[in-house]
């Protein structure tokens, strides 16, 4: 209780009392990050108990670093205000601020979610008293409406879901009254790892049906056999109709807008909210749904061996659609643990509300997904890691001696030896362990490449900060913004090339703004070296003329300065074929840049086959101070930069 009370003041040398009065959702999420890397340890011998800082805790292999409120802001101001200036100019403005829909996929401790709700409810709370400045009493009115009706989030951890609630209540707190209902907007589960309206519709692909560690290869092979042949017959009408899934949730839609258009007020409104949702959560439909949509990505995870329940197949999803007491209780079960273990998460099935299945899939207005509808601002800073599991991370705290090897192959055989000869239980559980969770991180590989659900960024070295980037625009409206805290590479590296190059050539790039952390603006946590960037686009209607840039900035004060603009036509001239990110320090670089590529003509263009490959030589030019001249000569093969900075 003493160390939980106070604090001790090294530069004094006293102890003084912890602040809990003034505890916000700044300092909860500071707290939050400086638990995530501590893991307790206790030495029998001494009888010691130490929390140690070690690679591989929590915090890391879940990728939660906070960040900053500098950063944020500046990530609102392209991604929220645009959108909050355009609700003030409807015929109701208070309508349409309330109508907004702000959701974290990766919410953690609430950080983002709850500078969304601060800017929200002010701009509600402006224009219900017709001041640019509010009394602070208003907003904080605001804000609990705000809180209750527009923010969403969804994280892997229960804690941080749990801290998010708790971020918001914080900022939400209206005297007089209970506390917003946020159970049916703030969830877990894992927001990667999903089906689509659309996915379901067209059955279990047969890449799904490949073996995972611990597979057995034969089984494997006559799985993915028997699907193909069932859907087959299914196309030929012989079974049952070819489509597989007619997804529609009209239903749940109508009940959760009915949920949600619920007073809560007071403490009996309240309870009748509550009811209601839970009766919505516990409903037949509901459960029916989520058993159908888990059983699809089960398919991919499932342990196909000759002694495994009998696995989802393209038949057995037919029949769980059509009468679920029809499949096998043992497949139900499976199906049951696989989804827990993974934690699916079906967005159209969480939060029908915001996506609306239509009852023809050609009617959606996101036909690729299968549903109509979106978000109006999907936000966030999401974890940066490999979707593979990492061997030192693993037993960093679990056998520091194998997470210390000198190398791989020296791990390799230290892992090898825990389950030689006649070793100690713990350390066969230890191996059993490991092979769990190599086999858990393949199948999420696996779910994440083949399950059709990212097109662009399911591809190379997956990291999960790509595949976010692709859900956030996934799940936006049609005038919806996205903006994200990501790596650079987002916009410059290979594995992310289709993406990017889709943002620019659909003019949905808002913002791309790179900084170096040599100051650690991001982190103290994260290297020096690490180059990020604030993304903003826009939904499949949001058209920009010209995008906003930045490259190489440390100080998010320095940022006005090294803004400039490019139209995405200068940069598919610079890049025609990936439609990557060029990097420029500043307007100038990119003139001269400019400039050389519209006297020269593209040497290799991709898929035309006249210039590909083709010896047509390109002259060389040359770049002095502020001089730019073509030197005439058709031989020459090559491109000749120079500047009196160089």
């Amino acid at each position: 209780m003493r160390s939980l009370s106070q604090i001790a003041d090294r530069a004094s040398g006293t102890t003084r009392a912890v602040d809990y009065r003034n505890l916000g959702a700044e300092e909860l999420g500071s707290v939050y990050e400086s638990l995530l890397e501590l893991a307790p340890q206790h030495d029998p011998a001494t009888g010691q108990f130490t929390l140690a800082v070690l690679a591989g805790n929590e915090r890391k292999t879940t990728g939660s670093y906070y960040t900053p409120s500098s950063l944020i802001d500046c990530l609102m101001d392209t991604a929220l205000d645009p959108l909050l200036d355009e609700a003030e100019k409807a015929d109701d403005p208070q309508a349409a601020l309330l109508a907004l829909t702000v959701c974290d996929p990766a919410c953690g401790s609430g950080h983002f979610l709850v500078a969304a709700a601060r800017r929200i409810a002010r701009r509600l709370a402006a224009v219900r008293t017709q001041d640019a400045e509010p009394p602070e009493e208003r907003v904080r009115e605001a804000l609990r409406e705000v809180a209750g009706r527009c923010i969403y989030g969804v994280d892997v951890n229960e804690l941080a879901a749990e801290l998010a609630k708790v971020s918001l209540w914080l900022e939400a707190v209206e005297p007089g009254k209970p506390l917003p209902f946020l159970d049916g907007h703030i969830k877990v589960g894992n927001s990667l790892l999903g089906s689509t309206p659309a996915l379901l519709a067209k059955g279990i692909p047969d890449d799904a049906f490949k073996p995972l560690t611990g597979d057995d290869k034969p089984t494997t092979s006559a799985l993915r056999k028997r699907s193909k042949g069932e859907r087959e017959q299914a196309a030929q009408g012989e079974l049952f109709d070819p489509t597989a899934i007619h997804v529609d949730t009209g239903t749940l839609t109508r009940w959760a807008e009915k949920v949600a258009a619920e007073d809560d007020t007071t403490i009996a409104a309240l309870h009748r909210r509550v009811a209601a949702w839970r009766a919505l959560e516990e409903s037949p439909e509901l459960a029916h749904a989520r058993l159908v949509a888990d059983a699809w990505c089960a398919a991919f995870v499932w342990p196909k061996a000759p002694d495994a329940p009998p696995a989802v197949t393209h038949r057995v999803l037919m029949r769980l659609d059509e009468n679920p007491e029809a499949v096998r209780e043992a497949t139900r079960r499976e199906v049951s643990r696989l989804a827990a273990g993974f934690q699916f998460f079906h967005w159209h099935l969480e939060f029908p509300e915001v996506f609306r299945t239509p009852d023809e899939q050609a009617a959606a207005e996101h036909p690729e997904l299968g549903w109509s509808g979106g978000f109006s601002c999907v936000i966030g800073n999401p974890p940066w890691e490999r979707v593979k599991l990492q061997e030192q991370e693993f037993f960093a705290t679990r056998h520091p001696g194998i997470a210390g090897a000198p190398n791989a192959a020296a791990r390799k055989r230290l892992i090898d030896a825990l389950g030689a000869g006649d070793g100690r239980p713990e350390e066969r559980a230890l191996l059993a362990e490991f092979h769990q969770a190599r086999r858990k991180a393949e199948g999420e590989s696996h779910l994440v490449r083949l399950s059709g659900r990212y097109p662009l960024c399911g591809q190379g070295d997956i990291n999960t900060y790509a595949i976010f980037a692709e859900t956030a625009r996934n799940l936006l409206g049609s005038r919806g913004h996205m903006g994200m805290v990501l790596p650079t590479g987002i916009g410059t590296d290979h594995t992310t090339r289709e993406f990017f190059g889709d943002l620019v050539r659909r003019k949905a790039l808002v913002a791309f703004l790179d900084f170096e952390n040599e100051a650690h603006v991001l982190s103290q946590a994260v290297d020096h070296r690490v180059r990020f960037c604030l993304l903003t686009a826009g939904g499949r209607r949001v058209q920009v003329g010209r995008a906003s840039f930045s490259f190489s900035v440390r100080h998010v004060e320095d940022l006005a300065a090294r803004r400039f603009a490019l139209p995405p036509e200068e940069i598919l001239l610079v890049n025609p074929n990936t439609g990557t990110c060029p990097v420029f320090r500043s307007r100038r670089d990119a003139e001269l840049t400019l400039g050389v590529h519209r006297r020269l003509p593209v040497l290799v263009r991709d898929g035309d086959p006249v210039i590909h490959g083709s010896a047509t030589g390109i002259a060389a030019v040359g770049i002095f101070s502020d001089v730019l001249f073509q030197i005439s000569e058709p031989s020459a093969n090559l491109l000749f930069v120079a500047s009196s900075n160089s």
